[in-house]
């Protein structure tokens, strides 16, 4: 573990305490507020520096305590991710694609896989591969697991996708080090010559400062494609990732295919599920409208700022 020093060293006190109390939180911003007001004295830069300074040392500390060993904290702490997403489907897939950019096409893609989906537009925190990696532990039934790139093709995608999936690789094997992961960039050609000549391409910069650049022009590629260029993405993708996963993965999802098609089939033509169908939306239509004719009374006094919990007692039947 890192050993921290000055300011850091006190910020780190503070979150050792709050881990020492059980609670729970969504984010990371969660944990900070809980010793906001605490540190004020400790400040010695602009508010908004300020607040991405304590939030990101929040960040690499939970990871520091994570690789250290204590691999359930992130668990524990009920913390989540805004970038994973399409993850609460009752069979899930084994893959998480990878999106450098939101497109509808992922979207689609997901619904079909019945996969996860990680947006990012930059690099990727730390805590957030964890989460990526408690989703593959959850869903690979075959201990097979599958990070899959949907990126520009370019530097920069595939260098947020190869740091994504080393991170994602670490937190498995401490998680669960019996699946196999796989990561996979996906790119919409057999190779670069293919790629550039088949869509629109832009020039690479040639700032000597952009090292990721600099390393794919040194090899004379000197051209990049952008993923909103690249037409009919989700059949293009689902076909290429079908034949790069592992077969047991393919037929479960598959047979989840068939059940799930064939439950709809027999619920549309099954008059015991229709009638009751139908007489249930009846009685859900004559609650609500037994419900709207109740005379209500507000009783309560106004707090300030408003008692959330105590709103729901304020209204009762006259």
């Amino acid at each position: 573990m890192k050993h921290y020093r000055g300011i850091r060293k006190k910020l780190t006190g503070y979150i050792d305490r709050f881990l020492g109390t059980g609670e729970s939180v969504e984010n990371i911003r969660d944990i900070w507020y809980k010793f906001k007001g605490e540190i004020e004295d400790l400040k010695n830069m602009p508010d908004d520096q300020w607040d991405i300074y304590v939030n990101r040392l929040i960040g690499e500390y939970l990871y520091e305590l994570f690789l250290d060993g204590d691999v359930t904290i992130y668990s524990r702490l009920n913390l989540i991710t805004k970038g994973l997403s399409n993850d609460t489907h009752t069979y899930n897939t084994p893959i998480v694609l990878f999106s450098e950019k939101p497109t509808r096409s992922t979207d689609l893609l997901s619904e079909a896989l019945l996969c996860g989906i990680y947006s990012s537009t930059g690099q990727i925190p730390s805590f957030e591969s964890v989460n990526v990696a408690q989703y593959l532990n959850r869903t690979a039934e075959h201990n097979k697991s599958y990070l899959i790139a949907i990126t520009d093709y370019d530097p920069s995608g595939e260098s947020i996708f190869h740091s994504l999936a080393e991170k994602v690789k670490t937190d498995l094997e401490l998680i669960n080090p019996d699946i196999e992961f796989t990561a996979i960039p996906i790119v919409f050609g057999e190779s670069y010559e293919e790629i550039v000549s088949r869509y629109p391409t832009y020039t690479l910069s040639t700032n000597k400062k952009n090292k990721l650049n600099q390393a794919w022009i040194d090899q004379g590629q000197t051209l990049g494609v952008e993923l909103n260029v690249v037409e009919n993405k989700a059949e293009l993708l689902e076909a290429a990732i079908l034949k790069s996963v592992a077969p047991e993965v393919v037929e479960a999802l598959s047979r989840h295919r068939w059940k799930q098609g064939k439950e709809e089939v027999m619920l549309a033509s099954d008059k015991r599920y229709l009638e009751l169908h139908e007489q249930m939306k009846e009685r859900v239509a004559e609650i609500r409208e037994e419900v709207e004719e109740m005379e209500t009374v507000f009783d309560a006094e106004w707090s300030t700022p408003i008692d959330v919990e105590g709103i729901k007692g304020m209204t009762k039947e006259k």
